[in-house]
């Protein structure tokens, strides 16, 4: 029996990076609205229209990046745990994960007056500072990865990633 691979399948992959993305930019977005695209109002400078908008699209993403990084556990970081593999970087990207997680539930429900000063940067901070976490991950993985046996270059060549099976000759039986 081989070995299980710790690397993610092509779609698992995708869906990670887009849900990601999206994570990030919404979440950049909205900063970028919030403190910089602010409009002019009949009182003073207002929220942009888009602000809210951008902090829910970020909201209903993280419940999806909470997912993808769930799916996560049970086989790419319990087999890298596992094997001792890539922990210079796994072990901040899940506590970076966990740390998001934690300050963006703090700001939705315990946001005040009293932590307004602190709280949003601290979880904003971190959320900008994922991307080069996860490339440094990425990158680190990639470099120290197990070379690929029997896999096929080609991705047409997937059906065939197991070698061909030859059955032993026949040996006659002596009367």
């Amino acid at each position: 029996m081989s070995k299980a691979i710790i690397r993610l399948g092509p779609r698992h992959k995708k869906s990670l990076y887009a849900g990601f993305a999206l994570l990030w930019l919404s979440g950049a977005l909205w900063l970028a609205f919030h403190y910089f695209l602010r409009m002019d109002g009949e009182f003073g400078p207002e929220a942009h229209p888009l602000e809210a908008w951008w902090l829910r699209l970020h909201g209903l993403m993280a419940m999806l990046a909470l997912a993808l990084a769930g799916s996560l556990a049970p086989n790419h970081i319990r087999l890298a745990w596992n094997r001792r593999r890539n922990h210079r970087s796994g072990l901040p990207m899940l506590a970076l994960t966990i740390w998001l997680a934690a300050t963006g539930y703090a700001l939705y429900y315990f946001s005040s007056d009293d932590n307004a000063a602190w709280l949003p940067p601290l979880h904003w901070i971190a959320g900008l500072a994922l991307p080069l976490l996860l490339g440094l991950h990425i990158r680190r993985g990639r470099r120290r990865a197990l070379p690929r046996v029997n896999q096929p270059q080609h991705p047409q060549q997937r059906h065939v990633a197991a070698p061909s099976y030859n059955p032993p000759a026949r040996i006659k039986a002596s009367s």
